[in-house]
């Protein structure tokens, strides 16, 4: 559709923060602004100062080569790339025959780079993305000083018009994963995108209702490490995560300190996330089960103590460990919603108090609570998965305290499977374990020191497997 002042002064005319200045230089000329899109000092600059001094102009030709001063100065190739650009914070030029040219006159609002609160190291960078694209791009061109770095631009969202980068590294990337990624967001039809999120849903291809298949992160060294391994990293105006495809499970055990620490103390804290996590979703079914039907396998001296601790409870052991798990679930959804100063006296009243004072009236024994307690802690060492896995413990302990030990081994061979069945991208999800691949177990649980990683993973599809060169 042809470009002319009359479309963009017809759907913008009336609104406060319309701005049309009429300006004559040699020829008749017609800027026009969002005020509240631009900054006025580059409006000043690179556009009104340049063309308010001069009466030689001859075309809009004349006036891209010497007046519009700075970096960001095209001319749009249709109505739709001009009202983005409008809408974007720049300024457009009209001359009388509608010709027209975009100037880069936007202004820069949004907070600072500072440590992610979600991803905060010890050691290593403590630069965490932001809201701004052009900001987050320049993190991660900052880490990748290379002409290989590729970036795909798009907009997504019929309103919001939310500008997109599809990111990666030419040479160790496979093209089909950016191509397959990159249609599928063209793809998608919604009124807006606010988030990164609206997009991870998208790019899941299989639409799994269980775990995450699209990886996230805040901070850029590690959006960087991921892309050295062939992952794209897909950056989302408006969202401080950055998405990262494809995503395998065992990231869901890493931190973003590993890198930084000895191998040793990685593997150790990384075993213990893995031990954590399982307990977490299996002691709540294993106590119940074991309280109700393979009691015997209890040590003598602690069914005594868990016998006199509950039979005052009027709750079966199944319902009083529902109970304890929904409580806990409860305290856990106000204290994320609640201001942090009352929220750390939610957790204080929740954990001590109220636990507590069931326990003192008889309603809940506590074996139980501590039970709930400890699975409920070790969920956060996978956070992000924090909701799952408690949707996924409940699910167990119901099954275990209905059929017993024998259902709580079928649940979770089910899970097993269902998780092994799982594949995005060509890349099995329980990879490097279901399939076996053995030489990507250097970063799965284990870690081996970092000289010692020649090859990338293989599970990651690339074109590329020497890590130096």
């Amino acid at each position: 559709m042809k470009i002319s002042f009359e479309k963009i002064n017809a759907l913008w005319r009336g609104q406060d923060d319309f701005r049309v200045r009429l300006l004559n230089c040699g020829i008749d000329l017609k800027a026009v602004c969002l005020d509240t899109m631009c900054d006025d000092a580059k409006v000043s600059d690179f556009v009104l100062q340049p063309l308010a001094y001069v009466n030689d102009v001859l075309s809009i030709e004349d006036v891209e080569r010497r007046l519009a001063v700075g970096t960001g100065v095209r001319k749009p190739p249709n109505l739709y790339s001009a009202i983005e650009d409008f809408t974007n914070g720049y300024t457009l030029i009209f001359d009388g025959e509608d010709n027209c040219l975009s100037v880069d006159t936007r202004t820069v609002v949004g907070r600072s780079i500072a440590e992610p609160p979600t991803s905060m190291v010890m050691r290593g960078p403590r630069e965490g993305f932001v809201e701004d694209i052009k900001v987050n791009l320049t993190l991660l061109r900052k880490r990748l000083k290379t002409p290989n770095l590729k970036v795909v631009n798009l907009t997504v969202g019929k309103y919001t018009n939310t500008a997109v980068a599809v990111c990666y590294i030419e040479g160790i990337t496979q093209q089909r994963i950016v191509e397959d990624a990159v249609q599928t967001l063209e793809s998608v039809k919604v009124d807006g995108v606010l988030d990164s999120s609206y997009l991870a849903r998208y790019l899941d291809v299989n639409k799994t209702w269980l775990f995450r298949r699209v990886g996230s992160t805040e901070k850029p060294d590690i959006a960087v490490g991921k892309m050295l391994e062939g992952r794209i990293a897909i950056v989302v105006d408006g969202s401080p995560m950055v998405l990262t495809l494809p995503y395998l499970f065992v990231e869901d055990m890493q931190s973003p300190g590993d890198y930084y620490e000895n191998s040793s103390m990685t593997t150790l804290s990384r075993t213990l996330r893995f031990i954590s996590v399982i307990a977490s979703v299996l002691l709540p079914a294993l106590y119940v089960c074991l309280q109700v039907y393979n009691y015997q396998i209890i040590p003598l001296r602690f069914l005594i103590t868990v016998l006199n601790a509950s039979e005052a409870i009027p709750f079966s052991p199944l319902t009083e460990m529902i109970l304890v798990l929904i409580v806990f679930d409860i305290l856990r959804e106000a204290n994320l919603r609640m201001p942090s100063a009352v929220g750390i006296s939610l957790s204080l009243v929740g954990a001590i108090v109220l636990g507590d004072a069931a326990v003192q009236a008889g309603l809940l024994g506590a074996p139980a609570v501590m039970i709930g307690a400890l699975s409920g802690i070790g969920l956060f060492t996978m956070p992000d998965n924090t909701l799952i896995l408690s949707l996924l413990r409940l699910a167990v302990t119901f099954i275990g305290g209905v059929m017993g030990l024998m259902g709580v081994i079928i649940s979770t061979m089910a899970i097993v499977v269902y998780l092994a069945s799982m594949q995005d991208y060509k890349t099995p999800f329980l990879a490097p374990f279901a399939p076996d691949i053995p030489e990507d177990r250097q970063d799965s649980v284990k870690q081996v020191p970092v000289p010692r990683m020649k090859r990338r993973p293989k599970s990651i599809p690339n074109e590329n497997s020497q890590r130096r060169g």
